[in-house]
């Protein structure tokens, strides 16, 4: 889902998510705060540093809200546009509208920075064989009564893939009784590949589930500065972290 749709749908579905909502949703929040970032080092990169966000901002505020003007998507794209001094269609069309990955490590560079895990770009981080990676089950877990309730389950990770629904019951890990602090100890305990056995009731049925663990890299992301810089890379690094000219 693009992060357009999502704010559309907001009131439809983000306010009443169900069992399945991690898997066809966005938060236009979390999604938002992130084109906004790489949406204003873009314009500071277009305009060499001349324009930003903030001017969006004003010129919204002037053009519309003192005029008692409402403003459509393609007009908050043109006013983009004219504060970048070029057309942004590819960048509204793509991540705007579009579900394209966010284009972080083309636009960060404009102030001088990346985004790494393990200390390599993004981009390369699964191409590293080294890095530290983490058993992986794919399902939000929480107590229920006796048991553990299987709140929601990714699309395509191992819990997913190999049979764990939303609403499933675990009564028992290897055999034992179940709780989530133990299932969280048990998978902080195991390797990725590792088969753990899942009994749950589904519906009133019981089942048994060999479920073999994937793995996700145990590395934050960061953000960091590059080893070298333009001029132009330091004027919109100072400003950017600074906020000049903010009113």
């Amino acid at each position: 889902m693009s992060a357009e749709d999502a704010s559309f749908n907001s009131w439809i579905k983000e306010y009443r998510p169900d069992e399945n909502s991690i898997n066809s949703q966005i938060s236009y929040y979390d999604k938002g705060e992130l084109l906004g970032m790489l949406l204003d080092l873009e314009i500071r990169r277009r305009s060499n540093n001349a324009k930003s966000l903030d001017d969006v901002m004003r010129m919204l505020y002037n053009d519309f809200f003192k005029k008692n003007r409402n403003y459509t998507p393609a007009d908050f794209q043109k006013v983009c546009e004219t504060a970048a001094g070029s057309s942004l269609e590819d960048f509204f069309a793509h991540y705007v509208r579009g579900t394209d990955e966010l284009p972080y490590n083309q636009v960060l560079p404009a102030a001088g920075l990346e985004i790494q895990q393990a200390g390599v770009p993004i981009e390369q981080v699964n191409h590293v064989g080294d890095i530290i990676r983490s058993s992986y089950l794919g399902a939000e877990l929480e107590d229920s009564g006796e048991f553990v309730l299987v709140k929601n389950v990714r699309a395509g990770s191992p819990a997913y893939e190999q049979g764990l629904n939303a609403k499933d019951l675990i009564i028992a890990i290897n055999g034992e009784r179940a709780n989530t602090k133990r299932l969280i100890a048990l998978l902080g305990s195991k390797r990725p590949s590792d088969v753990i056995r899942l009994t749950v009731f589904r519906n009133d049925d019981l089942r048994t589930l060999d479920i073999k663990l994937g793995n996700r890299i145990a590395v934050d992301y960061r953000i960091v500065q590059l080893p070298a810089h333009t001029e132009q890379q330091k004027r919109i690094y100072d400003s950017w972290m600074r906020q000049e000219g903010l009113q």
